[in-house]
């Protein structure tokens, strides 16, 4: 934009907001350019996504129906059939290119760390590589779910007599399923104790809240009365959660919490 441009087409606009025009505009009769915005990868990513990563023993273990949760910077990957839970921290994102800090859990214990670089493509993929040992070393990939749109709302997990009395899964390395229900407020309680594995005993409490123009929950719950590891387990986790479609609307909810040093997390049905 020429001086003459800029004293003409705006004669009174202060010289610090001239200056900025001169930055966002290419000339008097051309358009505004507009500078492209960094991606967003919030949502839920379904069970098509995948990774290869390090098997321990010089080969490739490969990962099939990698889900995702992402909200805000928490991401957190999971593969139920392996008992793999990947929680993690976007720490930036550039464009279509992010970072991020990773706490792998294995069966809901032995957390090991991993960092990750890759690229965003908004309301599609995650494609990313790990930096780590083990698990945390390998490629993924992330698929955008098509349900989306579909916004959370405690009426779709809510917990019904005689319908879906309760949610529950296997955790842990349990060999008795964890239970708990949801009330119409949010309000999550134990039912039946998990039975073996690091959670064995541990009474589930909390509470779960849809987010805001979102398919997700933020999850809050605190673990107590743990026998296993002298009670270890106990404490306070977060995390996120939505509900999936399997055989009938809503009959499973995914739902991943960790505190850094365990987490149970399952597809609860």
């Amino acid at each position: 934009m020429t001086p003459h441009c800029l004293t003409t087409c705006f004669p009174r606009l202060p010289m610090m907001i001239l200056a900025l025009l001169a930055l966002a505009l290419q000339g008097c009769g051309d358009g505004v350019r507009i500078l492209p915005s960094d991606a967003d990868p919030s949502g839920y990513y379904n069970r098509d996504g995948h990774a290869d990563v390090d098997d321990g023993a010089s080969g490739t273990r490969k990962i099939e129906n990698l889900q995702a949760l992402v909200n805000g910077d928490r991401i957190m990957m999971m593969s139920t059939a392996e008992g793999l839970l990947y929680d993690g921290t976007i720490t930036s994102i550039n464009g279509d290119d992010f970072t991020a800090d990773f706490t792998i859990y294995t069966d809901g214990d032995n957390p090991i760390d991993a960092k990750a670089s890759g690229t965003i493509t908004t309301g599609s993929l995650i494609t990313g590589t790990l930096t780590g040992n083990g698990v945390g070393s390998g490629i993924f990939t992330l698929q955008y779910a098509s349900t989306n749109d579909d916004m959370a709302d405690i009426s779709r997990i809510e917990n019904v007599v005689g319908v879906n009395e309760t949610w529950q899964a296997l955790i842990g390395g349990a060999i008795i399923e964890q239970e708990f229900v949801v009330n119409n407020e949010g309000v999550i309680t134990h039912d039946t104790i998990s039975g073996g594995g690091i959670f064995s005993n541990c009474d589930l409490n909390g509470k779960i809240t849809p987010i805001s123009r979102s398919s997700l929950y933020n999850v809050n719950v605190r673990l107590m009365d743990c026998s296993s590891g002298g009670g270890g387990a106990n404490g306070t986790y977060t995390g996120l959660a939505t509900s999936r479609t399997d055989s009938s609307q809503d009959d499973v909810l995914l739902f991943a919490v960790a505190n850094g040093r365990y987490s149970p997390n399952a597809d609860f049905q």
